[in-house]
């Protein structure tokens, strides 16, 4: 009977000490899937920081992006704005030597200096062909040459002012002028011929007179001969 209470005693035992151990191994197991829920959770914040984070980035590298165009056009309207006004200036420097280069020009015709003036006309046609006084300093380079008594080459002149300016308000004097070369050069029919198309051209020419007596006395020296 001893025997029987003794063993069942144990085997009470065990059993108990078999649950106490299989509640303590679900408590760990718990325990182990607690902590592992709290890592996740903490890495989840973590990412969800990252990523928070990275969108700042994101956003900060966009506003740097358009800030840094922004900066580049600005440059480049500075730059434009620089050239055009280098151009500009450079512009109006060249406009101011020309036309003081064309006045030089017209003050030394007049005051008889001759090759000076035809110096000085060449210059303005070489060195500004696409300015505003290019067919008038055509015209007076002419009338240097005339004045110089250098016929051939005022007339050279002549004939390409009128080529180049048929609508020229010094169109009518230029064909006067040329056929005063003409006349010098001896080519009197030539002569003849410009001042009758000057005349019927121009009938109200101021030097419409000048150009009819010219004629006339050209007419009658060669009806003479």
């Amino acid at each position: 009977m001893r025997k029987f209470f003794a063993l069942s005693f144990s085997s009470i035992l065990i059993c108990l000490s078999s649950a106490t151990q299989a509640d303590e191994a679900s408590i760990n197991v718990d325990a182990a899937i607690l902590g592992m829920l709290q890592e996740i959770n903490q890495l989840v914040n973590v990412n969800n920081t990252l990523k928070n984070q990275i969108e700042l980035l994101q956003e900060a590298q966009k506003i740097t992006d358009q800030q840094i165009k922004e900066l580049f056009t600005m440059l480049e309207v500075d730059m434009t704005n620089k050239i055009i006004e280098k151009v500009i200036v450079t512009k109006k420097e060249n406009e101011d030597k020309a036309s003081t280069l064309y006045a030089d020009g017209r003050k030394q015709l007049i005051f008889g200096a001759h090759d000076t003036a035809i110096k000085l006309f060449q210059d303005y046609l070489t060195i500004y062909p696409d300015y505003k006084n290019v067919a008038d300093a055509q015209y007076w380079l002419g009338r240097a040459f005339f004045a110089k008594k250098s016929y051939s080459e005022s007339k050279v002149i002549f004939v390409k002012f009128q080529q180049e300016n048929p609508l020229h308000l010094k169109f009518a004097n230029s064909m006067y002028e040329l056929a005063q070369a003409l006349v010098e050069l001896g080519e009197v029919e030539a002569a003849k011929i410009m001042l009758s198309e000057m005349l019927d051209k121009f009938p109200t020419h101021s030097l419409h007179t000048k150009a009819e007596d010219k004629l006339k006395k050209l007419q009658a020296l060669t009806s003479e001969s």
